[in-house]
């Protein structure tokens, strides 16, 4: 709720007015709270500093006129000495002087007595430590009381206490509530008058172009401000004269363009409506164009894929070839000696259709590892692994790689097993290129499966010495490839990643290893529900 017209007439109702108003009145406010609260408690310890300078050097005059005295038990000297300190420092109310053994003695101005020692209410600190403040007496005065050990030559004799009148340091404390007071009331007189004519002078211009700008907000751009002054505010108020001129001028211009708009916006609009009719037909032909590039990739990849197949055909070959030669030079040398009998003929056509045997079987193993898997299926992990490995047995013997798998014969995956082998072949082929490059003296790929409730990680580890670390994020990419020109497509391990990640549903990723690299395969353990 608006309370502003509850305040006084004299007061405007200008919230920004109060605003400033009440931060003089916080200033004063705050300069007397911080006299009140520093100044005055600095003078009282100013005060009490004098007293207990007073105090000390009173105490150490007695102890030294009186030492003798006090040690012969002089107690007339004593008196007569005390007496004439009290006469020539009236502030002094009293002395005390108790002795640890014997009787305690007391000095005033009225007089002096001598009392039991028992009977003097002292702590048994006073006579080691020496205290002082200011203390309440039962009749409702204070007065300042100082105790302090005597001492002889080390040895602790007894303790003097001396009273000190308070009446002038209570005047003086007085005397400064007084000023604190004097002090505020005539900042109220004369902080607070200038504070109002400067909260007055500083906020009604403002509030004047406050008042203009809430015209100009509701639309009136006629609304000017009139400030003569030579100051921020003057030139604010100029200011604000010339954005709402700039406004009206920006106001017609604006209609303009309004207009210019509208008719580009039915242009537009126009324009839109065609492509709407089109976009269907451009959609599906970008679709169509981009399965067109994915069958076109995976072409090229099986055709690299193929030719790498029929390398590893001529390595898998060149032995039994070798030993099927061999054999029909031993049918022919045994029947030109004449020692060809039906026996060793039978022996050795049974071994060379073995060979032929294991040529027909490796066609096969490549047939297969070429026929596409429609439906997904469970399929053992090891076997897929041997599967890849043999057919790059050839290869790998003949550059003296070894291959070694670690993985429990009773792993099974499910997903597609021949595109699946597709992918072990190429991380494969990719380790041996690096191998070769590196010539590695003894090259090793190890294959380690590593098998938990909801996934299954297969790693490829060799000792090529690794990736360059700037290429590394680019190996997944299409086309890109760290070999030389004409050894290598670049979508192999591209290729390789798609099958992992969007037929088998795993991932396929590759890191730098001290002296190798690594790739790891990640399939689930279950076949996703879309597939299931």
């Amino acid at each position: 709720m608006n309370r502003l017209w509850h305040l006084p007439r004299w007061l405007p109702k200008n919230r920004m007015f109060l605003r400033v108003f009440g931060v003089f009145g916080s200033l004063l406010l705050s300069l007397t709270v911080l006299y009140g609260v520093l100044i005055i408690p600095l003078q009282r310890d100013s005060l009490l500093k004098v007293l207990y300078s007073q105090a000390t050097t009173v105490s150490r005059s007695i102890i030294q006129a009186s030492s003798d005295a006090m040690l012969t038990d002089d107690f007339g000297f004593i008196v007569e000495h005390n007496l004439q300190v009290l006469r020539n420092n009236q502030s002094i109310q009293s002395v005390l002087i108790v002795p640890r053994r014997g009787t305690a003695m007391r000095i005033a101005p009225s007089g002096w007595e001598m009392l039991e020692t028992d009977t003097v209410r002292l702590k048994p600190a006073d006579f080691d430590v020496e205290s002082y403040g200011i203390i309440q007496t039962t009749g409702g005065t204070s007065r300042y009381r100082y105790t302090a050990p005597i001492r002889f030559s080390g040895v602790s004799w007894g303790a003097i206490r001396i009273d000190f009148d308070t009446s002038e340091y209570e005047a003086n404390i007085a005397q400064m509530y007084r000023q604190l007071l004097t002090i505020s009331g005539l900042s109220v007189l004369v902080i607070l008058p200038i504070g109002y004519f400067f909260a007055l002078w500083l906020t009604r211009p403002i509030a004047t172009i406050s008042a203009a700008a809430s015209r100009v907000a509701q639309g009136d751009l006629d609304a000017q401000v009139e400030i003569d002054r030579n100051d921020e505010i003057g030139q604010l108020s100029r200011s604000f004269n010339q954005m709402v001129a700039a406004l009206a001028e920006n106001r017609l211009r604006l209609e303009n363009v309004n207009l210019d708009l509208e008719i580009k916006v039915a242009e537009r609009t126009q324009a839109l409506d065609e492509l709407n009719r089109t976009l269907d037909q451009r959609v599906r032909d970008e679709i169509a164009k981009r399965k067109e590039q994915e069958q076109l990739l995976i072409h090229q990849s099986r055709l690299a894929a193929m030719g790498e197949m029929i390398g590893a055909i001529a390595h898998q070959w060149r032995q039994p070839l070798n030993a099927l030669s061999l054999v029909l030079q031993n049918i022919g040398m045994q029947f030109q000696v004449g020692r060809l009998t039906e026996e060793s003929m039978t022996r050795l056509q049974e071994k060379g259709e073995a060979m032929v045997m294991r040529m027909s079987t490796t066609i096969d193993d490549f047939r297969n590892f070429f026929k596409p898997n429609k439906h997904a299926e469970n399929f053992n992990l090891l076997v897929a692994l041997h599967g890849a490995t043999d057919i790059l047995e050839g290869v790998f013997r003949n550059h003296n790689i070894v291959v070694n798998i670690d993985c429990d014969p009773s792993i099974e995956v499910y997903g597609y097993v021949g595109e699946f082998s597709q992918v072990v072949l190429n991380i494969l082929g990719n380790a041996k290129d690096a191998l070769l490059i590196s010539g590695q003296v003894a090259p090793v790929i190890r294959v380690r499966v590593e098998a938990s409730p909801g996934t299954i990680v297969i790693r490829f580890e060799d000792n090529g010495g690794g990736m360059d670390e700037t290429t590394l994020h680019k190996i997944f990419e299409p086309y890109f490839t760290t070999k030389e020109e004409g050894k290598g497509t670049g979508i192999g391990l591209y290729m390789s990643k798609m099958i992992i990640e969007n037929s088998m549903h795993g991932r396929l990723e590759a890191a730098t290893i001290k002296g190798g690299a690594i790739f790891s395969v990640t399939l689930p353990r279950q076949a996703p529900k879309q597939d299931a």
